[in-house]
């Protein structure tokens, strides 16, 4: 496949309708608008949305959740590249405008496609790497900060180990689908592993957005939250161990910046991971956002705890 052959952003539409439920300095517009690039990685055709800063002295690397794609990070790249930094927001295997070889991909996928991503940046110019996860992508900023000497700083607005009985029935469709997930999936797995369910099936993508509105918009938009992946993904999302346990974490910072209002995840479930950290942590609240965080006031103390943590980060490195 010819990487110019391959569709951009700019052909889709869900993106652009979403931009109308976000605080207007939060927007793409043609003045901010992100570079679309392609990434031939493992015989799969990964797309990534560039914000380049080339005095920028750290990579922030957006990572999305099973409901979302680079592109609707934007409201969150914005801002931080307008503050100097330099971001680039990947579509994640299985979402986005990816093209997928491998249609029986894993989690394992997710976290060594990230390495990868480190290590081909790195190569360029050396520059460090800040992930910042939303939803599931903050256990995986914090898995691929386990193996990755790279990784400076983590930022996640939750952080969500599936394997703790109560996160899974909080987070599953119903708390029966969430009690019976592993073995059912396991078997599954053996049997069927390139079965594909719609992640709206079996996580609770109702409670993505607190706004009916753009709920339809996702749940409709098949790079995003009406994706559907396959059984192999879905059980070892919800099988695999970081390569560090929480309480032997001391390498990294962390910053949770976790919605107050979020219906789906509720604070208390990330605290079952984020408590045990050994790491220097801070867990800041924002008011009034749901899941996808973009409601105010909490949209704008996200944007200000994660440019203080940013620029401690930069003190550090004087």
């Amino acid at each position: 496949m010819n990487r110019n052959h391959l569709p951009g952003y700019e052909a889709t539409r869900p993106w652009r309708e979403i931009q109308g439920f976000l605080p207007e300095e939060n927007r793409i517009t043609p003045e901010n608008r992100p570079e679309e690039a392609w990434w031939e990685w493992k015989g799969n055709w990964i797309h990534m949305d560039r914000y380049p800063a080339p005095l920028s002295a750290i990579r922030i690397i957006l990572l999305h959740g099973v409901g979302g794609n680079g592109r609707l990070l934007s409201f969150m790249a914005v801002p931080l590249h307008r503050a100097g930094y330099e971001v680039i927001a990947p579509d994640l295997p299985g979402y986005g405008l990816n093209r997928m070889r491998d249609t029986r991909f894993t989690y394992d996928h997710w976290i060594g496609m990230i390495y990868d991503l480190i290590e081909r940046e790195r190569a360029r110019d050396g520059r460090p790497v800040v992930l910042f996860g939303m939803s599931a992508g903050g256990m995986l900023a914090y898995q691929v900060a386990c193996l990755h000497d790279g990784v400076i700083g983590l930022i996640a607005t939750c952080v969500l180990d599936q394997r703790v009985m109560e996160v899974r029935e909080g987070s599953a469709v119903t708390p029966f689908m969430g009690r019976i997930a592993i073995p059912l999936l396991g078997i599954l797995y053996r049997l069927f592993p390139g079965m594909r369910f719609p992640m709206k099936m079996v996580a609770r993508m109702r409670a993505i957005v607190n706004d009916d509105g753009l709920l339809r918009i996702l749940l409709r938009d098949r790079t995003s939250s009406g994706a559907s992946v396959p059984v192999s993904f879905l059980h070892t999302l919800m099988t695999t161990s970081p390569a560090i346990e929480p309480e032997g974490f001391t390498r990294r910072p962390f910053l949770l910046v976790h919605p107050e209002k979020d219906l789906w995840t509720p604070v208390h479930l990330s605290r079952l991971f984020f408590d045990r950290l050994a790491c220097e942590k801070k867990l800041v609240l924002l008011e009034n956002a749901g899941h996808f965080p973009i409601e105010r006031p909490g949209i704008g103390q996200m944007e200000e705890a994660v440019l203080e943590f940013l620029s401690g980060l930069m003190k550090r490195r004087e």
